[in-house]
């Protein structure tokens, strides 16, 4: 059984966009530090693996270092707080949508576009939670950090409204 797809977008794309994810998280997770170098080759073979073979669900490994890392390091300033939240949000979702699909496997956009929308909802409430995590874990805020913060959350509760809803 075929469908006419009206904006195609072909599944290795959308497996590539799930390797640069998780290899964007584990760089934002690590940033400032000099992991070991058989540690980094061990990341950079997750996340090719999360390339391709994405039905193994390696993305939630990619996850569980980068939770690693912020919980066992010094706590991270807010806006890397905020940006891995972001991160590990899309990085699951994409992994999820490429797990969906096989190599020959062709993606309609709006499928892609609808789904962001849907992140862009949830990461309005996410944002906020992690600004009241990163504040009750004690490090201090500065007014260049809430602005931040805020910008942070406008733009994505205006994603949520501007990207194309359902037909």
């Amino acid at each position: 059984m075929t469908v006419d797809l009206v904006r195609p977008m072909p599944s290795w794309v959308l497996r590539g966009v799930v390797a640069v994810l998780g290899a964007v998280t584990l760089l934002v997770a690590f940033a400032g530090s000099r992991p070991h170098q058989l540690l980094v080759a061990g990341f950079v073979a997750l996340v090719v693996a999360t390339a391709v073979v994405p039905g193994l669900g390696l993305t939630a490994l990619v996850v569980l270092v980068v939770a690693m890392r912020v919980v066992t390091g010094e706590p991270p300033p807010l806006g890397i707080v905020m940006l891995l939240v972001l991160l590990v949000h899309l990085t699951l979702w994409a992994g999820a949508l490429a797990a969906r699909t096989s190599w020959r496997t062709r993606v309609e956009l709006g499928v892609v576009v609808h789904g962001l929308r849907d992140v862009a909802t949830v990461q309005v409430g996410a944002q906020v939670l992690a600004v009241v995590a990163t504040v009750l874990g004690g490090v201090s805020l500065g007014v260049g950090d809430l602005w931040r913060a805020l910008a942070l959350v406008a733009a994505l509760g205006a994603s949520a409204l501007l990207l194309p809803r359902r037909p």
